[in-house]
């Protein structure tokens, strides 16, 4: 297991160890795993799938694997908004 931190300029995501994180690069996919190599990378569009059960949309972001730590700062895709009409 590692630690996962995702960040936007607003809150904290997600914080705790997981097994497992599959991220959109911005030219290839990424699983990263324990004890991965370290890495730098930016994320396009798509999902962060952590450990295959919990996904979280995002814009874009950078991703940094360090030391069995990763740490994800990302831009989060704007909430839709239903509008309520009076009828």
């Amino acid at each position: 297991m590692f630690d996962l931190t995702i960040i936007s300029p607003k809150r904290i995501l997600f914080n705790d160890a997981v097994r497992n994180v599959f991220l959109d690069g911005d030219e290839t996919e990424y699983e990263l795993l324990s004890f991965h190599a370290h890495l730098l990378g930016v994320l396009r569009q798509g999902l962060i799938v952590i450990d295959e059960i919990k996904a979280i949309p995002i814009r874009k972001g950078i991703v940094r694997f360090y030391e069995n730590k990763c740490l994800i700062l990302i831009e989060e895709m704007p909430q839709k908004r239903t509008s309520k009409k009076n009828t």
